[in-house]
This record gives structure tokens, sequence and C-alpha cells, in this order.
């Protein structure tokens, strides 16, 4: 696999961990932050919502990890195996319209005054530049080709 894909990868799946963990670590502060009005009927569902996008990020990012080839399983023959070939589009398109629906729900919230954070502003960018990144990863590619074979 390319030194490209690779980076792309383990760049994305970084930004995953990094944006679940102060999710899982303080849920309950994070639910306060968002909501406008605080109120108990909604809060043990609004937790639930951000625990369980905490774990689902940290999901998507061991998932990303692991059918990229890039980490092997236990059991298999080496990273970035013959069998991880045909995932690796598919993995790059998928988590690249993840990255454009973040950016646009991240910028959503960016562009209103009440809802406006730094973090809000730092969701946006890094998501476009992963978005970026990811379409020269698919223009690129992800084979071996220019590493001192000659074409024909």
């Amino acid at each position: 696999m390319s030194a490209v894909y690779q980076a792309y990868v383990y760049g994305t799946a970084f930004w995953y961990a990094i944006r679940a963990q102060p999710v899982l670590q303080a849920s309950g502060e994070s639910r306060d932050h968002l909501s406008q009005e605080p109120s108990n009927v909604m809060r043990d569902l609004e937790l639930y919502n951000i625990w369980t996008d905490g774990w689902q990020l940290l999901t998507i990012a061991l998932l990303l990890l692991t059918m990229s080839g890039l980490v092997p399983l236990p059991g298999s023959a080496s990273p970035a195996s013959k069998s991880a070939k045909p995932y690796a589009k598919a993995l790059v398109a998928v988590t690249m319209l993840h990255h454009v629906t973040t950016s646009f729900g991240a910028w959503a919230h960016y562009a209103k005054v009440t809802h406006y954070t730094p973090a809000m502003g730092v969701g946006v960018w890094v998501n476009v530049f992963l978005t970026v990144a990811g379409a020269v990863t698919l223009a690129v590619g992800f084979g071996e080709r220019g590493r001192g074979r000659k074409r024909a």
C-alpha cells in the first residue's frame, strides 16, 4: 500500500479517536455544553446519544485500521496484505462521505453566533482537510507503482 493511503488511514483513525475521547470522558459536560435548555426529560436520551456517538467513533476508527490491512488481525499473514486491497477505495470513499457530512454539521454550528465554539472551527477545517486528503489518496492510487518498476 502507498504511503499516501497509510497516512490517510492513520490520520482519519486518529481524528476519530480524538473526537471520541472527550465525549466518552465527560458525557454529562458535553451534554450540558451542547444543550441550550437543560431539562431532566431529555437528559438520559441525550447522554445515551452522546455516549454512543463516542463509541461509534472509536468503532469506526478500529474498523478502518483493521479493514485497511494496516493493522494485522491475529492469525493474518501480514499487514497490508493483498486481501485488504479490494476494500481500500471503498474505505476511503466512505470515510470521505463521513468527513463531508460532519463538516457540514460542524459548519452549521460554527456559522451560528449562538452555537459558535473554536472546537466547531477545528472540526470544519480538519474535516475539509481530511476530505481533500481522501481525494488525493483516491487520485494517487493504492498500488506500488512508481517504486522502481518500469511500466510496459
